[in-house]
């Protein structure tokens, strides 16, 4: 399971390299216009810290792995980014699918509790409520990558059509409408490389 996580937080860092600056462009319209350059941050530091601590237990790896992400990336969005990657160091390797729905779920109540967010606020939330919901419904999923992925893509892109109720761009005219949030974008990128990394 150690290399399957160092191949997804490697495949993760070089997928948001790539588009870190359409990420920064999608910021600068509805939020700080850094959210690209500070996931790519917090992504470089978690290659970095893993690799340093690669000997160690997972969850004691992700545990590291996410507390550097929170100072590295810093604000709401360190803090919020970083929970996924906490709660997937909890994954049990001798029952995988049932563990990863228990991820899941302890990450989609800590992003509510600690962001102050709701399904449909246009945030990270967006994606992740979506995914628990298949993933309650079909526990089997190893064989389903594409319908994840489906999934996947399709939450982050129904943010494009709501209107910021958290954030910056609750502020703006249109609440960022007709823009897919930065968030939601680069979650879906990460969490397709974390089920493309366990299950291929």
């Amino acid at each position: 399971m150690i290399k399957n996580y160092d191949n997804w937080i490697k495949k993760s860092c070089l997928k948001i390299n790539n588009i870190y600056n359409e990420l920064d462009d999608l910021d600068q319209k509805i939020g700080d216009g850094d959210h690209g350059t500070t996931i790519l941050k917090g992504l470089t530091k978690a290659q970095k810290v893993f690799k340093e601590n690669i000997k160690k237990p997972l969850d004691e790896i992700m545990l590291i792995v996410s507390k550097e992400m929170r100072i590295v990336m810093g604000g709401s969005s360190g803090i919020l980014m970083s929970i996924f990657f906490y709660e997937s160091g909890k994954i049990n390797p001798d029952n995988i699918s049932l563990s990863i729905v228990t991820i899941f779920q302890n990450t989609v109540n800590k992003i509510k509790k600690t962001g102050k967010v709701s399904i449909g606020d246009k945030s990270i939330l967006d994606v992740y409520v979506p995914v628990l919901d298949y993933l309650n419904t079909s526990i089997k999923i190893d064989k389903n990558l594409e319908s994840i992925n489906k999934i996947i893509t399709n939450s982050s892109e129904s943010t494009i059509n709501m209107e910021a109720k958290v954030g910056r761009a609750k502020f703006l005219e249109k609440k960022g409408l007709g823009i897919i949030d930065p968030g939601a974008y680069s979650t879906s990128i990460i969490l397709k490389e974390f089920f493309n990394s366990i299950y291929k």
